[in-house]
């Protein structure tokens, strides 16, 4: 009597009888007497009572009474996707494909059944179904963005770049800052013999005025060696952010690069005055003075490095740079004394920088220690009383530091 009762209330719950046999149905055989069938609701309760205990063979007989009494439309979004999730926990990929086509006969929308039915057909290596079920979802969600990731993936390890290339596009489009699908686009480039750079340059092109994606095109142009694009898309970002740091620095950069040092010099100054306290950029314009013999200028730019660097040896070893620069092009042969003072003053700041850690000075700081600097004999020829000296000359009279005398 209890079982009745529970019967008649499910009934009356769903409002539900076994449908008539010209209602739609899978390619399931079906009862040739429906009135034999157990009314669906009852059917379906035990097929979910099943699923929910991880029954998975019970699960699996329960929906299959349940089409075979033409009952697959009292619920077919969970139905044929519970009962498909049955089949795979069994390792039964196959007959799960079948039900995810029968299923969609019923819900041929539904995004999750249709996801589900990729990933089984990619585990039973079925590509061409795996793409048509993907394509269907974007084709009712193009901007799903796992989907897109999932069958750019396909494509991918199908070697199938063209297509590949295509759904990044799509991607790209809804999630223009994603890396990944950046990164994944190179590589399809790359294997399609394509330059990977036209992959960053699209997507600036299609925003000149998005300075991150000119910085990543620009990256891309390193890679490349193409100097002189890298000068064309630093300008061109330069007319939207003007005094935009990064993109001065890589400017600087292309020109000195490219041997043009008045213009890389003119692109470090406006950057120094932007970021007066960058002291990388105070020593790149001191290195371009120096090339250009402009030795107190260059000097100048070294003192503001070493003070804004808080002394660091890096700055130091540039300022005894410019020191024995201007002593290699004044001195003769032999060396005069004034020669050597002023080497003296280089090898000074070569010690200095090599005691703060500085590795590229210690091999300066020997060479010219060992052949260049004061010796006791030279100051035997001086006067008596004098304890230190600055340089002096026509050459060297505008360098007011000083060294002590050599007993």
């Amino acid at each position: 009597m209890k079982i009745k009762i529970i019967i008649m209330s499910i009934i009356v719950m769903f409002g539900c009888v076994p449908p008539a046999t010209d209602s739609p149905s899978a390619d399931t055989d079906v009862y040739a007497n429906l009135e034999d069938c157990e009314p669906c609701p009852l059917l379906l309760n035990f097929a979910s009572s099943n699923y929910q205990n991880r029954d998975w063979r019970g699960a699996i007989n329960n929906y299959d009474q349940l089409l075979k009494c033409n009952c697959g439309k009292v619920d077919p979004e969970n139905t044929f996707k519970y009962m498909a999730y049955s089949y795979q926990q069994l390792g039964l990929y196959d007959s799960a494909a079948y039900i995810f086509k029968q299923g969609l006969k019923y819900t041929p929308e539904d995004i999750d059944l249709l996801k589900m039915a990729g990933e089984n057909s990619g585990r039973l290596e079925n590509y061409d179904d795996q793409i048509y079920y993907f394509d269907k979802i974007l084709s009712f969600e193009e901007n799903n963005l796992e989907i897109l990731e999932m069958l750019s993936n396909v494509y991918r390890d199908r070697e199938m770049y063209e297509e590949q290339v295509s759904i990044l596009n799509i991607w790209l489009k809804y999630e223009p800052t994603s890396r990944n699908a950046n990164a994944e686009k190179k590589a399809a480039f790359a294997a399609l013999g394509k330059d990977e750079s036209d992959v960053d340059r699209e997507r600036w092109e299609s925003e000149t005025s998005n300075i991150q994606y000119g910085l990543d095109y620009i990256r891309s142009l390193q890679d490349a060696g193409n100097i002189e694009k890298i000068v064309e898309v630093c300008k061109e970002l330069l007319v939207y952010e003007k005094y935009n740091t990064t993109v001065l620095r890589n400017l600087g950069d292309a020109y000195l690069n490219l041997y043009k040092e008045d213009e890389a010099l003119d692109t470090y100054n406006t950057l120094a005055k932007v970021d007066p306290t960058n002291y990388d950029v105070a020593i790149d314009i001191s290195k371009i003075l120096t090339n250009k013999e402009k030795y107190p200028e260059a000097l100048d730019w070294a003192d503001k490095a070493v003070s804004v660097s808080g002394k660091n040896g890096k700055s130091i070893y540039q300022r005894a740079e410019v020191y024995f620069a201007v002593a290699e092009s004044c001195s003769g042969d032999p060396l005069t004394f004034w020669d050597k003072v002023v080497y003296e003053v280089s090898w000074e700041d070569y010690k200095s920088a090599s005691n703060k850690g500085y590795s590229q000075a210690k091999s300066r700081r020997d060479f010219v220690g060992e052949n260049f600097i004061t010796t006791p004999a030279d100051w035997f020829m001086r006067p008596d009383g004098e304890k230190e000296v600055v340089p002096q000359g026509e050459c060297y009279s505008w360098i007011n530091k000083s060294i002590k005398r050599k007993k």
